[in-house]
């Protein structure tokens, strides 16, 4: 019973993550202040807590499950780093844009948003499937 609502906890915290990496790509293009300001808080308020979240169930799920070894696992594992590091990058260049107060998009945000899709893609499929 501990399995399904760790596993619960980890599904809502990856869907809140995607949805504050989605805000944070689509509000970083853009050069109005009042969209970075709401890609800032996707990232303060959705996206950066639910990283943790994901990355502390993450691995108790994988735990409890003995999926260590699994090849489909270790394939998922390094698209949820590539995940965890464009938001980090995210987060720090929209840090730097508005710190800079610069009225120009970082090329980051237009190849932000289908590196994410993709990558969320890639995750779901590999969980689903488990095909190596």
């Amino acid at each position: 019973m501990l399995y399904l609502w760790i596993k619960v906890t980890h599904l809502i915290a990856v869907i809140t993550f995607i949805a504050g990496l989605v805000t944070m790509a689509l509000g970083g293009r853009l050069t109005q202040p009042e969209w970075r300001r709401v890609a800032r808080r996707a990232d303060y308020g959705l996206a950066s807590p639910a990283l943790i979240v994901v990355w502390i169930t993450g691995p108790a799920l994988a735990f409890m499950a003995h999926w260590w070894s699994a090849p489909w696992f270790m394939a998922k594992l390094v698209l949820v780093v590539i995940l965890s590091g464009l938001h980090g990058r995210m987060s720090a260049t929209l840090r730097r844009l508005e710190r800079d107060g610069a009225t120009t998009s970082s090329a980051l945000f237009r190849r932000a948003l289908p590196v994410a899709l993709l990558s969320m893609a890639g995750v779901v499929s590999l969980v689903i499937v488990k095909p190596f």
